[in-house]
């Protein structure tokens, strides 16, 4: 959109666009600031510095939170699996896998929906309401007695909460040059770990209440009223794109789109372009990217949905098998963190990858030739929080920060 010289620290160039660069870009809301720029103007380190500093203090705080509030609402359900769901919602047979399933089924269905409804509408906008809405979802499944119930719920959660993370990618992408999103899109995708630490000090504490509901209504309950409480954060303070954000001035907003002018794509567009679509289903690498993450997120399933009642199933009582996620989501943190730092400094992405992929097998053979009983505690948490290596609790995997990377450069901009 903006022209400039260099990736580097270099000063940047940034000059009005003429009628057939217009059409060229067009629906882009970049061409409102720029259209009308009568002269060149020169961006200078510092002045990117300042702004990339503006932007981390009002935007990320907001991915992270959105991040935070997701992962939290979708591991509910593995808290609640120890604190009696399944005993009393009467769930027998494969139902308790079946709500975790219809969850994801319903991502599945809704995800080409929702990110066709991410480009035509405000992003930030559509961002509160569906955030508002799993809450609201979230808050209602404590009302839940049985299996229909709780079925209904994580069906229309996972409706919800399909936006998450291509809005979060696409919002790195429209504030944050490709140099800088790696590091930006590991800090949101840690906040599943942060959420699973938080969530599980919550459903420790949650569970010693005593009164007319049961624990698993409690933590249902309070997670969806905090996530509605919190929503109005979004409305108010993410912007819909830099051209809209009120805390930069028109000339920093000038910054920010020339900061952006390395990635060689736009900032908005409310043009929904079938000839992209038409290209992205002839070309064999979208097959390669739906496959990259489809087998990393696989062994992913089990580990989020039953990870509590495996580590119950060592022998540890409920309050302690909850404790013991805690160290777990920690480490997520860690190697979500770590291993974003290591790609970047090494600028290649697949030894992260494969490293991440490499503990796991250790660790489940581990599990099979351990033996079960008291002694043996201490061995089997170990080999399962190995196995959970490249698995932030909540979701995704931490090789798919590393995929989300790859896809955030090699497929950018709005169709």
């Amino acid at each position: 959109m903006l022209s400039a010289r260099s990736f580097s620290n270099d000063p940047i160039e940034v000059m009005p666009r003429d009628s057939s660069y217009s059409n060229q870009v067009k629906g882009d809301v970049a061409l409102t600031i720029l259209g009308d720029m009568p002269d060149r103007r020169e961006v200078t380190p510092e002045e990117s510095a300042r702004v990339l500093c503006k932007i981390d203090l009002w935007i990320m705080p907001v991915a992270l939170l959105i991040f935070f509030l997701q992962q939290l609402e979708k591991s509910s359900l593995s808290y609640t699996s120890v604190f009696g769901v399944i005993e009393e919602t009467g769930l027998a047979g494969s139902q308790y896998s079946w709500l975790n399933s219809i969850n994801y089924a319903a991502q599945l269905v809704w995800q080409p929906i929702t990110s066709y409804l991410l480009v035509r509408l405000p992003i930030a906008k559509y961002l509160f309401f569906n955030v508002l809405m799993w809450g609201i979802v979230v808050a209602c499944t404590s009302a839940a007695t049985n299996f229909k119930g709780l079925l209904a719920g994580r069906f229309f959660l996972g409706i919800f909460g399909a936006i998450a993370t291509p809005a979060l990618v696409a919002i790195t992408q429209m504030w944050w040059r490709r140099r800088e999103q790696t590091m930006r899109l590991s800090m949101w995708m840690a906040m599943g770990g942060v959420a699973g630490m938080i969530g599980s000090l919550l459903s420790y504490g949650l569970a010693h209440i005593h009164g007319p509901l049961r624990s698993y209504q409690i933590i249902f309950l309070f997670i969806g009223l905090l996530t509605v409480g919190l929503s109005p954060i979004i409305l108010f303070v993410l912007p819909d794109s830099p051209v809209k954000a009120k805390f930069l001035s028109r000339d920093e907003k000038i910054i920010a789109l020339a900061r952006l002018r390395a990635n060689n794509q736009g900032t908005e567009s409310k043009v929904w372009k079938w000839d992209q679509v038409g290209e992205l289903i002839v070309d064999p690498k979208t097959y390669l990217w739906f496959l990259l993450p489809f087998v990393a997120a696989v062994p992913y399933g089990g580990i989020s949905a039953f990870g509590p009642l495996i580590i119950q199933g060592f022998g540890f009582n409920q309050f302690t098998t909850i404790l013991f996620n805690i160290p777990f989501n920690a480490f997520q943190v860690f190697i979500t963190l770590f291993s974003a730092y290591l790609s970047t400094r090494l600028k290649l992405k697949w030894p992260a990858i494969l490293g991440l992929a490499i503990a796991p097998v250790a660790g489940s053979v581990a599990l099979l030739c351990l033996g079960r009983g008291p002694g043996t505690r201490g061995g089997l948490l170990a080999c399962y929080y190995a196995v959970s290596i490249p698995i932030r609790t909540g979701e995704d995997p931490s090789d798919q920060l590393l995929l989300f990377e790859l896809l955030a450069i090699v497929l950018h901009g709005h169709p």
